[in-house]
């Protein structure tokens, strides 16, 4: 899987691998070394959702989002 390239409200830009969406969290896989943990928390609030699949729609690199409040997105 390519990386998935996130663009949050303020212009900034993270690159992620293997994520989870649920609900309106996206969990990344984060450095435990760095970061001292296993896991990310990323509200989807906190990211420009038409910039983020716009860039990765370009880039070839499938990103999906929930479709409803039940749903499930894993990303690998």
């Amino acid at each position: 899987m390519r990386s998935v390239i996130l663009v949050f409200r303020d212009g900034r830009q993270e690159t992620i691998q293997k994520y989870v969406i649920q609900g309106n969290i996206l969990y990344a896989s984060a450095e435990y070394w760095k970061t001292g943990s296993w896991t990310k928390k990323i509200p989807i609030a906190a990211l420009n959702v038409p910039a983020t699949l716009k860039l990765n729609r370009e880039r070839g690199v499938k990103f999906d989002l929930p479709s409803g409040p039940d749903e499930v997105v894993v990303g690998f």
